[in-house]
């Protein structure tokens, strides 16, 4: 059952938050804005804030691609984020923020940095209730066992998780990260898992023709109760950084990430008729094996000191990794009035075998960063990479291979023009996933092919007193997916994204602090599909304006009450892939939005210990919008909901 706040319990955090306090704590004293350098993305604890995510930065996602890191460390993800247990932060390295990134990669970085070693022992308690009555309890432990050698970090924590259309999640999760220090060397295993279970997943309503269907009653679920998905997640292995010599460093890391599926069901809902009919579509997945390992060593040689400063970077990265996909048993309900509950029982679901994907990537990497205090930085890579994908057809046996050798590149150039005023340039070509098939298509979850993408960039940076003004202008290319005559999705063309993205971040005296940003895009599809009017010049879901306004501004109310408030504007974007004669050849599009969110963040004791509470309203004007998954594929987006959290530490 979910847990209400009572009235009295209410009254009590009001009466304590009368007692002024300074803080000095760990969990009590997280704030996304205070650990953001810029508006381009941040993440810590359930706080977010900046205009990219690792889902979606410069209009693609970092995550998808492989470009992520582990301080600073190549991993191959599976299954989204890391525990919050072990992690500190996630940042998204794009710009200014990547230009000293050893390697970095076109789609940007997602750069998850871990906790610290700790100076003194502490125990962290949140408790966290959601939108619709969700619950999220942590519990965090920092233990240093014998000092600055020897600590444990880890935690544990349980959610009930309830969104706007019904659906839900529960899950489970633990982890535990010892840290070893000893002359010098830094040895850091980590250890987490997280069980998801009872998992409703989103509605999908996928649309045909040039129009939508009305927004569904909210808190309305329209799938079956019998259709839970259950999965896991368990990310393991260590980090490892060492001094070889007093100018030759080492630095590596070894990762394997478990993300199997134990059954998996997708409801969706193809809408025919502008009344909202539709066919109604359920498709369950049998249990699906999915594991990668990863892993990256580098080797740096520092030289010069003082003003000019010189290091060469050798290394190697590796990753191996299975996709079972398929095998699935597709039900078709019939035809239903989209929005309306049609409840069904459950059939018994016969599978075959899932298709299995296997991919083996490696690169041999060499790289110089060179600075000159008050001149300025260079940063150049190169990188061999080795490529050998298969895939097996689970019905037919039939093996299909793909394999690449490129040899992949970075160079940028930061250039200090005053003490204050900076310009960059760069360009990178990378070796980088394309993700895996929605849920709709006909090869539903199959591992996409890597492909080869390009970027250049460039920008200005103001840095002034408290904070940093950036303008940057991009271009990336990549092959374009969608769906094909037999809706599979696969490479059908290629797609340019041209943007400007400008970011302000600062505390202006000794109250206010802002985290603006927005991005503008022109994306556009070419090749033989947008020829043949297959598909349009839009690629799905990319808007065309899209921004954040946050502002935290601390008063002497309470010893320091803070008023926050965060304005979103999402543009104009396109829902289906290709041109339509209803609407004089143009592709479906959703219109531009905007919502408001509103909270207020407190820090005071409670009793003895340092604590935080935040409230936040998000949504405030109930705005209904549609979040494009796929092309053509949509769920309904979150409206109105507002979520309390209380984190003390002991």
């Amino acid at each position: 059952m979910p847990v209400r706040p009572s009235i009295g319990t209410i009254a009590s955090v009001l009466i304590l938050l009368s007692v002024p306090a300074k803080i000095s704590a760990q969990r009590a004293n997280e704030n996304a804005i205070a650990s953001s350098d810029d508006a381009f993305g941040t993440a810590v604890g359930l706080e977010s804030t900046g205009i990219y995510t690792d889902s979606d930065t410069r209009g693609f996602s970092p995550l998808k691609a492989g470009n992520a890191r582990i301080d600073g460390v190549y991993y191959d993800p599976i299954g989204g984020q890391l525990s919050g247990r072990i992690k500190a932060s996630t940042a998204i390295r794009v710009g200014f923020a990547a230009a000293d990134y050893p390697f970095h990669a076109p789609t940007g970085i997602v750069d998850f940095r871990f906790r610290t070693f700790p100076k003194a022992y502490g125990l962290s308690l949140g408790l966290n209730r959601t939108g619709y009555n969700g619950l999220v309890g942590e519990v965090d432990v920092r233990l240093p066992i014998i000092k600055d050698h020897l600590s444990l970090t880890g935690g544990a924590a349980s959610a009930v998780q309830h969104f706007t259309d019904g659906t839900s999640s529960l899950s489970r999760g633990i982890a535990i990260r010892p840290m070893f220090r000893f002359g010098g060397v830094e040895f850091n295993p980590f250890w987490t898992i997280a069980r998801f279970r009872e998992v409703r997943n989103h509605t999908l309503v996928v649309v045909a023709d040039g129009y939508l269907p009305k927004f569904p009653k909210k808190r309305l679920y329209l799938g079956q109760k019998w259709a839970g998905s259950a999965y896991y997640s368990s990310p393991m292995g260590m980090t490892l950084k060492a001094p070889l010599t007093d100018n030759l460093s080492m630095r590596g890391g070894l990762f394997h990430v478990n993300g199997d599926r134990d059954a998996f069901f997708s409801e969706i809902y193809a809408v025919t008729a502008p009344s909202g009919l539709a066919n109604h579509i359920v498709i369950s997945d049998p249990k699906q094996d999915i594991h990668t390992t990863s892993g990256e060593l580098q080797l740096a040689l520092r030289l010069g000191s003082g003003r000019v400063q010189h290091r060469i970077i050798a290394g190697f990265r590796a990753r191996d990794r299975v996709t079972e996909s398929g095998g699935s048993d597709i039900r078709n309900f019939g035809r239903v009035i989209y929005g309306t509950p049609d409840r069904q029982l459950e059939p018994h679901f016969v599978y075959t075998k899932p298709n299995r994907g296997e991919l083996r990537q490696s690169s041999l990497m060499l790289g110089y960063l060179g600075r000159v205090d008050g001149v300025g930085l260079i940063n150049l890579g190169v990188q061999k990479a080795r490529y050998r994908a298969r895939s097996r057809d689970g019905r037919t046996g039939l093996v299909t291979a793909q394999r690449d050798d490129p040899l992949l590149y970075n160079a940028s150039i930061e250039v200090d023009l005053s003490h204050a005023i900076s310009a960059y340039a760069g360009t990178e070509r990378g070796l980088e996933d394309s993700g895996t098939a929605p849920d709709n298509a006909a090869n539903r979850n199959e591992q996409l092919p890597a492909t080869r993408s390009t970027q250049y960039e460039g920008g200005v940076r103001w840095k002034f007193t408290g904070g940093q003004l950036v303008l940057n202008a991009f271009q990336i290319e990549k092959p374009y997916f969608s769906f094909n005559a037999a809706n599979a999705f696969t490479e059908v063309g290629n797609v340019r994204h041209r943007g400007i993205e400008t970011s302000l971040s600062g505390h202006f005296g000794k109250r206010l602090s802002i985290i603006a940003g927005a991005v503008a895009i022109k994306a556009q599809v070419s090749g033989p599909a947008r020829d043949l009017g297959l598909v349009g010049n839009k690629p799905a879901g990319v808007p065309s304006l899209y921004g954040r306004f946050d502002l935290n501004y601390r008063t002497d109310i309470f010893g320091g009450l803070t008023p926050t408030m965060a304005v979103v504007y999402t543009g104009k974007r396109a829902v289906g892939s290709r041109p339509l004669p209803l609407l004089g050849g143009r592709q479906l599009s959703l219109p531009g939005f905007a919502s408001l969110d509103l909270g207020l963040r407190q820090q005071f004791m409670l009793g003895n210990l340092p604590s935080n509470m935040r409230f936040v309203i998000f949504n405030v004007f109930n705005t209904s919008s549609w979040k494009v998954v796929a092309a053509n594929t949509l769920f309904v987006d979150e409206t109105r909901r507002f979520s309390l959290s209380l984190t003390s530490d002991f």
